[in-house]
């Protein structure tokens, strides 16, 4: 069953708001789901990413993965598609990432059908007054060819 974690970025009390609101759709998939439903506080990325179900699953992220093998390393590592919240709207206010989720939902939906172990940002627009959903896959990059 498709499903969408958010980690521990997001609070349990805000995932469960936002599983309320998303109770008013018609659609029933995909579930909406707090890591801590998987794991326990605390628990390292590497160890509650076994979890879940690689092949219908997404993970939504504030994690920019610097230093030690960080969430986007290992979600890329195990085929798990993962949107990873740019600095600024990691550090908005809940009410702003919530308007986030929701003004993005047909675009996060849509990463379903990426290939598995995709990366997405979701960052501000150019407006700075919305939101837009990049593709970050590396692997979508053609080299350049070397200059003799």
């Amino acid at each position: 069953m498709k499903t969408v974690f958010f980690d521990s970025t997001f609070g349990h009390p805000w995932v469960s708001t936002l599983m309320g609101v998303f109770l008013m759709r018609k659609e029933t998939q995909p579930l909406l789901k707090h890591i801590f439903q998987v794991s326990q506080e605390g628990e390292d990325d590497d160890k509650w990413i076994k979890k879940i179900d690689e092949g219908d699953c997404i993970v939504i992220s504030g994690d920019q993965g610097h230093g030690k093998p960080r969430l986007p390393l290992i979600c890329k590592q195990k085929n798990i598609t993962h949107i990873i919240l740019s600095p600024n709207v990691h550090h908005s206010t809940r009410f702003d990432r919530a308007r986030a989720i929701l003004a993005l939902w047909p675009h996060i939906l849509e990463t379903f059908n990426a290939p598995p172990g995709s990366r997405f940002q979701l960052q501000q627009d150019s407006t700075k007054k919305g939101y837009v959903l990049k593709s970050k896959d590396h692997r979508a990059k053609r080299k350049r060819p070397k200059r003799k």
